[in-house]
């Protein structure tokens, strides 16, 4: 698959990259349909993240199409569409049920956490944990927009 790769402060790059697999069965391999920039994308760049190291498949919001899930996946099956946001969680845990992904206990974590990374959304696919579901048929290029938005507002634990 092609990923938008960064490499060094200012320098990224278009490269070919191995397409994501099912390595847990709470993942969900997604083939995204858009994305959109972040400031933290451009952050990275420009070299103020120290913790996002060179090779680091940029981006981390986005809609797609799920493409295979892990055998303990139940809320999501191939063809559904979703919402990919940088909040990556467990979806099982109390603060998950109460709708505090942000703050869940089995958390993934937050996109640019180097333990927790799951690869960007720069590239044909990703594979993730936990994606929120869309209505099929919507306006990918609004819904784009609210990967950004929504997401890591209603998990912030308000």
């Amino acid at each position: 698959m092609k990923a938008l790769v960064y490499q060094a402060p200012g320098k990224m790059a278009l490269e070919d990259r191995p397409t994501p697999g099912i390595t847990s069965p709470t993942d969900a391999v997604v083939k995204i349909l858009r994305t959109t920039i972040c400031g933290t994308d451009l952050h990275i760049l420009k070299g103020d993240v120290p913790t996002c190291p060179p090779g680091r498949i940029l981006g981390h919001e986005g809609v797609g199409v799920v493409e295979t899930v892990g055998a303990a996946v139940t809320a999501f099956r191939s063809g559904d569409h979703v919402i990919v946001s940088c909040i990556s969680s467990c979806g099982k845990c109390d603060y998950c049920r109460k709708g505090c992904t942000r703050t869940a206990s089995t958390a993934v974590g937050f996109w640019a956490t180097p333990s927790t990374h799951t690869g960007g959304i720069r590239a044909d696919a990703l594979r993730r944990h936990q994606p929120l579901s869309h209505p099929g048929g919507a306006d990918e290029e609004a819904l784009v927009m609210l990967s950004d938005i929504c997401p890591p507002a209603s998990s912030a634990g308000f």
